[in-house]
């Protein structure tokens, strides 16, 4: 999983580097299966064979190619080729990029694959755990426990930490992703509030579970069979889903009462108009306040009441425009450490290239991981570009999937339902 090759303009050739000639029926003194560029001798015969292109191999070269820019200074050296009036296939976007970012994607996507692994794994014990309520016992807290301890281990570690955007399998039902989401980012977001190690885990293990007392409403409730008792009945347990909650997790033997008092009061508002206690100010628990931001977040991201989708970029900003009854500093960090363009937002960077972001580094949210989509490379080998190293880029503008062209559509594969997950970023 890596760029084995990639077409250049025979302008941009230099001594370094490793290329294959792609020209059947072409009569030339060069291996049909690639070499090295030795000197400016052989520079001068490739381009006397009139090629307008070759293809560069970066693991068998000693260099990059020379850029675009480079080529705008030598233009009275050589002769100016089509990249002074046209984009050429690869050339134009990758010339410019550092070696590291070349040499490293093999590994980044490789380190994406495992994670998302690793999310699968996590996904099964989320989903192990929610169905273990119904009849509490200690599994409950053993199966959250594998979730949320090597998440919180992985925060307060000394390593770089990414938040990644998975790739969701739809499967059983779409509750297990939020679930996992909201515990997720409740977690980043107690650790950037100061929180231990401790405290850290029990608002991820109250956010793993903060909606398990939505279900079935009993039949009994339904009195009568019309449409406006039906909607006035379902929004009453909706209203009380919060205690129900908290009362099936009372009888988990070992489940935190700080934990219980986050699926209790993740509703809770600071100015009163929360449910189901109607609780102000600091009435609200920590944990909770912390939780409410996360929940209502992914909710604005993953919606589930018929109304449009909002990209991680739009979630965002509608996060922050009805940020009135949530704890300030808390949406203030949780704005500052996901970014404006939060993983899953599909953007343009300021080569032109268009991408997803698939990571936000936790140290510069303004400077996340993109996947870029490029049609000379296959999409199983996309060019992951992190803009930690390439500093000269920068994210011009947020887009939405109407925005793009189908096939890049296609390429980016940008799922319906945005799923998020820890792990650390790669060493130098």
């Amino acid at each position: 999983m890596q760029i084995d090759e990639y077409p250049i303009l025979v302008e941009q050739l230099c001594p370094g580097l490793f290329i294959r000639i792609d020209a059947p029926g072409l009569s030339h003194p060069f291996p049909a299966k690639g070499f090295v560029v030795r000197n400016d001798a052989d520079v001068a015969k490739i381009m006397a064979l009139g090629l307008p292109h070759v293809y560069c191999v970066p693991d068998k070269s000693a260099r990059l190619p020379i850029s675009l820019e480079e080529l705008e200074g030598q233009a009275g050296k050589r002769q100016k080729g089509p990249w002074a009036s046209a984009r050429t296939p690869v050339s134009a976007e990758l010339s410019s990029l550092k070696r590291e970012t070349i040499e490293r994607n093999k590994d980044r996507i490789e380190r994406f694959a495992v994670c998302e692994r690793r999310y699968e794994k996590a996904m099964d014990k989320v989903m192990e755990a929610l169905k273990k309520v119904s009849s509490p016992n200690a599994e409950v807290l053993e199966a959250a426990g594998e979730v949320v301890g090597p998440m919180a281990e992985m925060f307060l570690s000394d390593l770089d930490v990414l938040i990644n955007v998975m790739t969701a399998k739809m499967r059983d039902e779409a509750k297990h992703y939020h679930a996992l989401n909201v515990a997720v980012l409740s977690m980043m977001l107690a650790k950037e509030m100061g929180l231990a190690k401790a405290e850290i885990e029990e608002v991820g293990t109250g956010s793993l579970f903060h909606d398990v007392g939505k279900g079935r409403v009993p039949i009994q409730r339904f009195s009568k069979g019309n449409m406006v008792t039906m909607s006035k009945v379902l929004k009453e347990y909706y209203m009380e889903h919060p205690k129900i909650g908290a009362k099936m997790l009372a009888a988990v033997p070992g489940f935190p009462p700080a934990a219980q008092m986050l699926v209790l009061q993740h509703h809770e508002l600071l100015d009163g108009t929360g449910f189901p206690g109607k609780f102000r100010g600091d009435a609200v628990a920590l944990g909770a306040r912390i939780a409410a931001v996360a929940n209502v977040y992914d909710r604005f991201l993953n919606a589930k009441d018929g109304s449009p989708l909002r990209t991680p970029h739009e979630a965002m900003k509608a996060l922050y425009k009805r940020r009135g009854p949530l704890d300030p500093k808390a949406v203030t960090l949780f704005i500052r450490k996901l970014g404006v363009y939060p993983p899953g937002s599909l953007v343009e960077l300021s080569n032109g290239m268009q991408g997803m972001v698939v990571s936000a580094n936790m140290r510069d949210s303004l400077r996340p991981s993109v996947k870029v989509h490029h049609p000379d490379i296959p999409r199983r080998e996309a060019l992951i570009i992190d803009l930690t190293i390439e500093t000269e880029l920068t994210v011009t503008k947020a887009m939405r999937p109407d925005d793009l062209l189908p096939d890049v559509l296609q390429y980016l594969n940008p799922g319906k339902q945005v799923s998020y997950y820890v792990d650390a970023a790669p060493r130098s």
